[in-house]
């Protein structure tokens, strides 16, 4: 199975019925596999397989975190999905509010399909013709090579808001696990910025651990 990423803003959301319309897959655009998915090309997988297409939590097949209500393979920017998450259990619950903060503060969702190249275009290999595709993920880390360019907590806070976009999850409906989760990190975020440094005195590698629990903390 291979695995492609696509990165954009929802369509739509229903906070009431833990619902989300979102893009999976985007037609006629060059991914950075070099790939070009065609339209129709899910046509058959998704018209013949629909019950048996999953949707997960980055990738994993132990964490199903919802089911597909609708997929439309004849819209005209990509495959579009509409999911209804699981919000009585745990985890369909955290990702669902997980999606909503990151919608809510103007960031794109980040889904990813797991499929199959079954034909591509005889003339040109990088069409994809036809897929079969098996899962589709809604992702939930930050995105690691971004962070890595960070030099202190200023940037941090400035660039990326990453601070108060975590006390803005503290609020929400999450399970008790993940609310302690978050209650650590920002008990770290606090600690490590209650005195900032000048930025021509910042030590790069005193910012590690920090840097490094920021990076490793998923949405």
């Amino acid at each position: 199975m291979e695995l492609k990423q696509l990165s954009y803003n929802l369509k739509d959301l229903d906070e009431t019925k833990g619902i989300v319309t979102a893009y999976a897959n985007a037609y006629d655009f060059e991914d950075s596999d070099g790939d070009i998915s065609a339209k129709g090309s899910f046509d058959k997988t998704v018209s013949e397989n629909f019950k048996r297409i999953r949707v997960l939590k980055d990738h994993n097949p132990r964490e199903m975190i919802g089911v597909p209500i609708a997929i439309d393979t004849k819209d005209s920017f990509g495959l579009l999905t509409t999911t209804q998450f699981n919000m009585n259990k745990d985890l369909g619950r955290d990702m669902f509010t997980d999606v909503k903060l990151m919608h809510d503060n103007g960031l794109n969702a980040e889904l990813s399909i797991g499929y199959k190249a079954v034909r591509r275009d005889e003339r040109k290999k990088s069409i994809i013709t036809e897929y079969k595709l098996m899962e589709y993920s809604f992702l939930s880390s930050w995105g690691a090579n971004e962070l890595a360019t960070v030099q202190g907590i200023k940037s941090i806070r400035s660039t990326y808001g990453i601070l108060e976009l975590i006390e803005k999850s503290y609020n929400l409906n999450y399970s008790d696990s993940r609310l302690r989760q978050i209650e650590s990190i920002l008990q770290t975020l606090t600690k490590n910025t209650q005195e900032e440094p000048e930025p021509s005195k910042v030590d790069t590698p005193s910012f590690e651990p920090l840097l490094n629990s920021i990076i490793n903390f998923k949405f």
